[in-house]
């Protein structure tokens, strides 16, 4: 038969055609392979057999010679006793090459030839002895064989009499060279209960017979096979045991045969197996050609396929029906068309996700789209992406898509570490799984298979080690490898988008306090300038109306006037200080506080504040930190939140404050503008009212914005606490939604130290005798401080500019206790007055008095230490106090001198 050998141009032919004679050849191998396999093993069990009952012959014909050895000694023992106490000299018999007597005293006494060094005999050993029997002992030399000794009691009637000692002779013992029992080319080796060889025909050392003695443990008999490094072994064991009669342990019998003697018969057969394969080869390669030449045309088909897929056809298929390997080799091809169309269309999705991120649009919208996009080209059941709440502790659902539904019970916000998103945003690696139902992390296993969810993925959305939300994918098919590359390829794009989103709104939000910031500075202003006059109109009307309460009785009928007059100051004069609180203008004096203690003092007052229909809750933190603020200023502050809860629930409900230590971290401090990382106290203020809505929270810290009626508030109240804590060096944020309620959000530094202790004066203020220096430009405040101080004792100088009391302290002649001066005055500050007169009069100690905050006695809004000063208006005990404490404060060094 001719070949055509244009069949072999091709190179897929010449694969084929190798492929076919594979083909043809592994059967014939096989069948060759199995059929010497079973050759070979029916050898070597027929060997091993063979090798098992030969060992137990011998064992058995070692057994008869121990026996005759014994008997030889007994008869020998029997001579002795005869004979009394005289020598033996005759020749031993061929089974021994010594023997000694072992007299009751221990001595040896040799009979014939030599036993050196015999071993001694155990308390065991005697015993047997004395029972009439006999002993094998056996001693193991460092170099050449072991010896063998047998040993009997001379006299079994009386067996202190001595004991005979005889060595065996190895020769006798070992002597199977002609057994006819034993396969030739067959080794011995005797082995004791320790594995050590007794006897050994192989030349080979105690350690390459170790895998001996590991075969030989299996039981009392069997077969094995061993190497020695150099030959493959063959083996049969038998195992005698010699205990009850020679008070000597096991022996193992081991008959080995090299494999190369069994396996010799069976050499031909190899040589016959080539030219099998040989005679196989040439008619495989008769039959192939036509098998080549039929499977070219599967091949063009897949060529063809290749070249539509090349051009972008990722539709089309190859139809191969050939019932062989070409037609699951077009079936790969069409497979692999499908994976190429699905990863092209995992790069369409991409690009479709970019477009989204980079879009002009809220952050929701954005992920939205992302979410339907991921639904429509990874044939998703549902999408959903979740972002990180300010607080770093809670996932909020932002955006979903796709044919199934949440529960409507499901919540919107989860805890980091809580189901399988939270666990996701905790662990901060992706979880994947196609068994959704059998997953332990799935919060509600029920709404996954009546949706018929079968597999889930989620990643963490993370940048730069910060995570910022996690994206979850759940399908209704199982997951593939392109799935899975494009869910992780959309969450570290979609990462970056809400990053930038993030950092845009921070910008804004810096943008937008930048412009509060520009309010207050525009309100301090305008409070600024009008405070001076202002606190002096009020400093008047407030002092003289106190004045005249003073000198009224209890049933005057002007008193209720002028106490409304008093009122109404004090009323004016709580505005101006909000005014100045708001722009932070205050004057504050900071104090180290525990708001655990602060809070229940405020209880009573505040209950009475909201009424009975609103629950007041108060939850403090154990062991809570430290912070420095101005005790009025946080009632202030505590006042205002609370009040403004209770408005916001005109059915009544429940308030509640609460006191926290928490670290602020570098992520929430990104997050909020003006918050510096690091441990902070937290006083907390939430209520279960109306709520706010994004509008109203953007300008509820603007001075005079309200969302009450008008007449029911100032617009002043959020905007205070605002500057206060703010000025207190703290920051404030307002989590809140329409029907959910408010929770206002207060961080303090913290502070070391011990809470300092406010005193609250009860008694009336002490009189004085004093000479007070009152400088004040502005009559009718400088007339009513002169009378108010001259009512209390003291004797008052006045002067209504600074060279007039430049003037005056330069021709008194009397000592000058205190100089109660303005600080705003028109020729010279009331500073500057000091500086000026403490020279002339070293002794006079200085109160500063003023309703303008912009001057030298505040440094950014608080007192410089030990500086006396009060505010306008006050009272007139207010000014009789500070005037007796700076005094007292005064002459206390004096008296410590």
């Amino acid at each position: 038969m001719r070949l055509d050998l244009r069949a072999f141009t091709s190179k897929v032919a010449r694969r084929a055609f190798l492929l076919f004679v594979t083909c043809a050849l592994i059967p014939v191998s096989a069948l060759a392979i199995f059929a010497f396999q079973q050759v070979t093993t029916q050898l070597q069990d027929q060997s091993q057999a063979r090798l098992q009952q030969a060992s137990k012959a011998v064992a058995m014909s070692l057994y008869k010679r121990l026996s005759a050895l014994e008997a030889a000694l007994r008869a020998r023992a029997a001579a002795r006793g005869a004979a009394g106490d005289e020598v033996l000299d005759e020749e031993l018999p061929r089974p021994f090459t010594g023997l000694v007597l072992v007299t009751p005293d221990g001595r040896s006494v040799p009979l014939l030839g030599r036993v050196p060094d015999p071993p001694a005999l155990t308390a065991e050993a005697r015993e047997h002895l004395a029972a009439g029997k006999t002993v094998l002992s056996t001693q193991h030399a460092a170099t050449g064989p072991a010896r063998f000794l047998l040993s009997r009691a001379l006299d079994r009637e009386r067996p202190d009499q001595g004991i005979l000692r005889g060595e065996v002779n190895a020769a006798y013992l070992w002597a199977f060279d002609d057994e006819p029992t034993l396969p030739p080319a067959t080794t011995l080796i005797v082995l004791d209960p320790s594995g050590r060889p007794l006897f050994s025909s192989l030349r080979a050392s105690t350690p390459a017979l170790a895998p001996v003695s590991e075969g030989a443990r299996r039981g009392t008999a069997g077969r094995f096979g061993w190497s020695d490094g150099a030959n493959d072994y063959l083996a049969g064991y038998w195992t005698l045991f010699l205990q009850p009669r020679f008070l000597t342990s096991k022996w193992t019998v081991v008959l080995s045969q090299s494999k190369a003697d069994v396996f010799a018969p069976i050499a031909d057969f190899k040589r016959t197996f080539i030219l099998v394969i040989l005679m196989s080869v040439w008619l495989v390669l008769l039959l192939s050609v036509r098998q080549i030449r039929k499977s070219l045309t599967p091949l063009e088909k897949l060529q063809e396929g290749t070249r539509r897929i090349a051009m972008g056809d990722f539709d089309s298929r190859v139809e191969v029906a050939s019932r062989d390997e070409f037609e699951e080799l077009a079936a790969s091809f069409n497979r692999m068309a499908s994976q190429l169309g699905r990863q092209f269309n995992a790069l369409a999705m991409r690009g479709e996700i970019s477009v989204a991120l980079n879009r002009n649009r809220t952050l929701d919208e954005i992920l939205q789209e992302c979410a339907e996009v991921l639904v429509r080209h990874l044939r998703l059941g549902m999408a959903c992406v979740f972002t990180l709440g300010g607080d770093d502790t809670v996932l909020e659902l932002r955006a979903s898509a796709g044919p199934s539904r949440l529960p409507d019970d499901a919540p919107r916000k989860i805890a980091v570490g809580e189901s399988e998103i939270g666990l996701i945003a905790e662990e901060r690696r992706p979880h994947a799984t196609n068994a959704l139902g059998d997953d332990p992390r799935l919060r509600d296993p029920e709404w996954a298979r009546q949706e018929g969810l079968v597999a889930f993925v989620g990643h963490p959305l993370v940048v730069e080690d910060r995570l910022v939300g996690v994206l979850a994918a759940y399908a209704t098919q199982p997951l593939d490898v392109v799935d899975l590359s494009g869910v992780a390829s959309a969450a570290g794009e979609i990462a970056q988008c809400i990053e930038r989103k993030r950092v845009g709104e921070a910008l804004h939000g810096s943008e937008a306090q930048v412009r509060q910031l520009q309010k207050i500075e525009a309100v301090g202003r305008l409070a600024g300038g009008i405070a001076h006059d202002f606190n002096n109109l009020l400093t008047v009307i407030t002092g003289y109306s106190h004045l005249a309460l003073q000198g009224m009785a209890a049933d005057d009928p002007r008193r209720e006037g002028i106490e409304i007059i008093a009122t109404t100051a004090e009323h004016a004069g709580l505005l101006t200080r909000q005014l100045l609180a708001f722009s932070r203008k205050q004057v504050l004096a900071p104090a180290v506080l525990d708001l655990n203690d602060l809070v229940p003092a405020m209880t009573d007052m505040l209950q009475r504040l909201i009424g009975e229909d609103v629950e007041l809750v108060f939850s403090p933190w154990p062991d809570l930190d430290r912070v420095k603020v101005d005790l009025g200023q946080l009632e202030q502050v505590i006042v205002n939140l609370v009040v403004n809860a209770r408005d916001a629930m005109p059915d009544g409900g429940r308030i509640t404050i609460e006191t926290a230590n928490v670290e602020l971290g570098e992520h929430f401090a990104r997050q909020h503008s003006g918050v510096s990382p690091g441990p902070h106290v937290m006083l907390a203020v939430s209520d279960t009212g109306t709520g706010m809505d994004a509008e109203t929270q953007s300008h509820m810290f603007e001075p005079f914005f309200t969302t009450k009626e008008p007449g029911k508030g100032t617009g002043l109240g959020l905007a205070t606490v605002y500057g206060i804590v703010r000025q207190s060096g703290g920051s404030i944020w307002v989590y809140s939604e329409p029907g959910a309620g408010s929770t206002f959000k207060i961080y303090f530094p913290r502070v070391e130290g011990e809470p300092e202790k406010v005193k609250v004066p009860t008694e009336p203020p002490a009189r004085g005798s004093e000479t007070v220096l009152v400088v004040e430009d502005e009559n009718e405040v400088r007339t009513l401080v002169q009378g108010i101080l001259a009512d209390y004792g003291y004797t008052v100088l006045g002067a209504g500019r600074s060279a007039e009391a430049l003037r005056l302290v330069e021709r008194h002649a009397g000592p000058i206790h205190l100089l109660v001066t303005d600080m705003v005055m028109p020729e010279m500050s009331g500073s500057s007055l000091a500086e000026r007169l403490l020279p002339l009069r070293p002794e006079m100690a200085v109160l500063y008095m003023s309703g303008y905050t912009d001057h030298a006695v505040v440094s950014h809004g608080r007192l410089d230490r030990g500086t006396p000063y009060i505010q306008k208006p006050f009272t007139p005990d207010a000014l009789a106090r500070k005037v007796r404490a700076v005094l007292d404060a005064e002459a206390a060094p004096e008296l410590v001198g």
